[in-house]
């Protein structure tokens, strides 16, 4: 299989990752769960594949997850894709930079710290962007009230918390299935 193949193939199924986890947490009414697993993905992938692949799934599943009605504001999708590709960028670029820094002693416990500094700084800046366009912008400027308190929780703190969770999760599950899958080859 050639590289363009690969990456076809690898976005589309970190989309439809996404996506399913949305469909089948979508009924627990919990956004703790549901956010978290789709940051999770997000990491996972960059992780494991590149800020590429990690990129498009962070755009697209937000535009396919309001197709299947999963997102109801097509006002705030736009917002989420480019709060989810900020997650996707910061995380490669810092895990970039500091595995690149080089400290006395660095091994592999030093090496995971910095990716967990790496996946908590992307999910500051995440929910910053993600605060700043939605519940400062696109909320008074087009939304009522009661649904401008709703974006305010959904869009607020509740971002850092479920991208802290899943790149959290990301940091300990990659270098598991990365291990079986040097094994494999």
């Amino acid at each position: 299989m050639n590289n363009k193949t690969k990456w076809i193939t690898r976005s589309a199924i970190s989309i439809a990752l996404i996506i399913v986890i949305q469909l089948a947490t979508r009924g627990f009414g919990q956004q703790l769960i549901t956010g978290s697993l789709v940051n999770l993905v997000l990491a996972f992938v960059t992780f494991l594949y590149g800020w590429s692949v990690g990129a498009v799934a962070a755009i697209v599943s937000p535009f396919i997850a309001h197709l299947l009605g999963i997102n109801a504001q097509i006002l705030v999708v736009p917002a989420i894709a480019i709060g989810n590709l900020t997650y996707v960028l910061v995380t490669a670029v810092m895990v970039k930079v500091l595995k690149g820094t080089k400290s006395s002693g660095d091994g592999k416990l030093i090496g995971s710290i910095k990716t967990l500094a790496a996946v908590v700084i992307a999910a500051a800046c995440k929910y910053g962007i993600q605060y700043l366009l939605i519940v400062k912008w696109i909320a008074p400027s087009f939304l009522p009230e009661k649904a401008q308190a709703v974006m305010a929780v959904n869009f607020g703190v509740m971002q850092l918390f479920t991208a802290c969770i899943g790149g959290v999760l990301a940091c300990l599950i990659y270098p598991l299935v990365s291990a079986a899958l040097k094994d494999m080859n």
